[in-house]
C-alpha cells in the first residue's frame, strides 16, 4: 500500500517527537564529542544517494535515514570549542523560534501574506538601528546572509550615486551610465567582491592599501579619492577584518569620502555587533556616519543559519532602487511594511522570527555582555598562547579574532603552523582552520559561540601548545636519530669499525 497519505495530519504527531529526541541527542553530544570534521563522503553517498526512489518511502524510514546521515556527516560547528571561520552557535530560544518559523511557514512578501513577518521586521529593524547607534530612520532588510546584504546595500548605493549625476539606473539601466569608481579595502571580504561583480561594478574597482591589520590607510584613501575626482563614487570598507578583526578608521574615512561626494558602504558581517558595547565610542567611533552596513545575525547574535541584515541610511534610495509593484501582489495596506519593498527576494523565509526571540531574551545588555565576553575570551586565548616560546600572535586582538603563527627552531614556519593545525584538528579538543595573512600562513581562531566558556578556551590552548611542543620534540628526535646514523656511516667509512 502507498505509504504517502496526503491527508494524514496525524503524521506530525508521530514524526516531530522523534525529531525532538534526535535534536536533543545531538545537542547533548556537542559539548562532549571530539570536535572533528567527518570524513564520510562515500558513506553518505551510500546511505543517502542512489537513484531517486520510484515509489514512496515510509516517513519513519526517511527520518531514520536522515538522522543517521546527520550523525555521520554534520560538522560539529555548534560546539563551544569550534573556532573555525566565523560561525556562531544557536541560542536555545533562537532554535525554538526557528522551529516555529518552519511550523508557521510564512512568506511575508507583502503584509497580508504574513502580518507577523511584516510587524516583526518593523520592530526588529528599529531595535537594531538603536542597538548599533545608527541614524534614526535607517531602513533595514532581512536577507539570507551578508552576501545578499552587501548586494542589496550596493544596489542602493549604485542607484544613489548615479542619481546624483542625473542617471536613473532603474529606468535607464547600466549601458551608457556614468562610470562608477569603486574604491575598496585591499582585503575586503570576497562577498563584497561578488556583490560588485553581480552589479557590474567591478570593472573600475581600485584596491586601497591597508596597514598590517587590514585598515585602510587615510593617506592611501586620499590618493584614491583624488584620482576619482568628479566621478560617481562608492567606497567599501570593513568593520571586522576576517583574519584580524580590525576595524577601519571610521571617522576620517567617512569624512574623506563624503567630502568627495561618495557613498560609504561597510561590510560588517560580525564586527557591527561590537557597536552594542562601549566599543561603539572607541573602536567604532564614526560608525553612524556611513551610508550602508551589512551584517549577519547568524554570527554574533547566535541565531540559526541563514540570517543577514542590510541597513541603509537613505531610506528613499533603498526604496527607489528596488521599486516594484507586480499586478498580482496588491499593496492594499500602504502604511504597513511589505518585505517586497525592501529586499531582493520574491519569496523568503520569515528569518526575522528567531532574531526577535534572541533580541527579546537578551535585551541590549545581554547582547553587549555576550559580545564583550567573547572579546575577553579572545584576549585570554591569545595570552595563553603568547606565553609559549615560538608562538606568535600576528594581530592586535581587539575583537574576537586571533591570528597565530607557530615557529619551529629549524623548519619553515608556514609548514609548522599547518602541521600544528592538522594535529589540533586530529586530536579533536577543538577545531580551527588556517588562513593567509600578510602573505604568511596563520591559524585563525574565532570566538563567537554563546556557549563557549573559559574552560573551553583553556582546553583548546593546551591542545595547541601540546601539539606545538610535540612536533618540535619529534623534529629534535628525528635530527638526533639522523645524526647517529650519519656519524655511524662516517665512522664505518673511515675504517674505525669493522663492517
Amino acid at each position: 500500500m502507498d505509504s504517502l497519505q496526503f491527508s494524514d495530519v496525524e503524521g506530525y504527531g508521530e514524526l516531530l517527537p522523534r525529531v525532538l529526541d534526535a535534536a536533543l541527542g545531538h545537542l547533548d553530544e556537542l559539548a562532549h564529542r571530539p570536535v572533528r570534521m567527518p570524513q564520510t563522503r562515500a558513506r553518505l553517498h551510500e546511505l543517502l544517494g542512489g537513484p531517486l526512489p520510484l515509489t514512496s518511502t515510509p516517513a519513519e524510514k526517511v527520518l531514520e535515514t536522515l538522522v543517521r546521515g546527520g550523525q555521520l556527516g554534520a560538522s560539529p560547528s555548534g560546539s563551544p570549542r569550534y573556532f573555525g571561520y566565523v560561525v556562531g552557535g544557536t541560542l536555545p530560544i533562537a532554535l525554538a523560534a526557528d522551529w516555529l518559523t518552519s511550523v508557521w511557514d510564512q512568506c511575508g512578501v507583502i503584509y497580508d501574506m504574513s502580518p507577523l513577518t511584516g510587524t516583526l521586521e518593523e520592530i526588529c529593524g528599529e531595535w537594531l538601528v538603536d542597538l548599533f547607534g545608527l541614524p534614526v530612520g535607517t531602513s533595514t532588510a532581512f536577507t539570507p546572509g551578508c552576501t545578499y546584504a552587501n548586494i542589496l546595500s550596493l544596489t542602493a548605493a549604485r542607484h544613489a550615486v548615479l542619481e546624483r549625476h542625473g542617471w536613473n539606473v532603474r529606468e535607464q539601466g547600466m549601458q551608457g551610465a556614468p562610470t562608477i569608481t569603486v574604491l575598496a579595502n585591499e582585503r575586503i571580504h570576497a562577498s563584497v567582491r561578488r556583490a560588485l561583480n553581480v552589479l557590474g561594478l567591478s570593472g573600475n574597482l581600485r584596491k586601497i592599501e591597508t596597514d598590517a591589520d587590514g585598515r585602510i590607510l587615510p593617506i592611501a584613501l586620499e590618493r584614491g579619492l583624488k584620482k576619482a575626482s568628479g566621478a560617481p563614487l562608492i567606497v567599501c570598507g570593513q568593520v571586522g577584518d576576517i583574519n584580524t578583526g580590525a576595524i577601519e578608521f571610521l571617522q576620517p574615512l567617512c569624512e574623506q569620502v563624503h567630502d568627495a561626494g561618495g557613498w560609504v558602504h561597510l561590510d560588517a558581517a560580525f564586527g557591527l555587533w561590537a557597536a552594542a558595547t562601549d566599543m561603539r565610542h572607541t573602536l567604532l567611533a564614526g560608525l553612524e556616519n556611513a551610508d550602508s552596513w551589512a551584517t549577519d545575525a547568524h554570527k554574533w547574535l547566535n541565531v540559526p543559519y541563514d540570517s543577514g541584515i542590510a541597513f541603509i541610511a537613505d531610506k528613499a534610495a533603498h526604496r527607489a532602487a528596488l521599486a516594484m509593484s507586480p499586478d498580482y501582489l496588491q499593496h492594499n495596506q500602504p502604511r504597513e511594511r511589505h518585505t517586497l519593498d525592501w529586499g531582493l527576494s520574491m519569496s523568503a523565509r520569515s528569518r526575522v522570527i528567531p532574531i526577535w526571540a534572541a533580541l527579546t531574551q537578551l535585551g541590549k545588555d545581554g547582547v553587549a555582555r555576550m559580545v564583550q565576553r567573547h572579546c575577553d575570551q579572545a584576549k585570554r586565548f591569545a595570552r595563553l598562547l603568547a606565553e609559549e616560546p615560538g608562538v606568535e600572535i600576528a594581530n592586535n586582538v581587539t575583537l574576537n579574532q586571533i591570528a597565530v603563527r607557530f615557529h619551529h627552531p629549524t623548519h619553515d614556519t608556514d609548514t609548522h603552523t599547518q602541521n600544528v593545525t592538522d594535529a589540533f584538528q586530529h586530536e579533536g579538543i577543538g577545531w580551527a582552520q588556517t588562513s593567509i595573512h600578510n602573505e604568511r600562513k596563520i591559524l585563525r581562531l574565532s570566538i563567537i559561540n554563546w556557549a563557549t566558556t573559559e574552560d573551553d578556551i583553556d582546553r583548546a590552548a593546551e591542545s595547541l601548545l601540546r601539539n606545538h611542543r610535540r612536533l618540535i620534540h619529534q623534529g629534535d628526535m628525528a635530527r638526533c636519530a639522523q645524526s647517529v646514523i650519519t656519524n655511524h656511516r662516517r665512522i664505518k667509512e673511515a675504517g674505525i669499525l669493522q663492517p
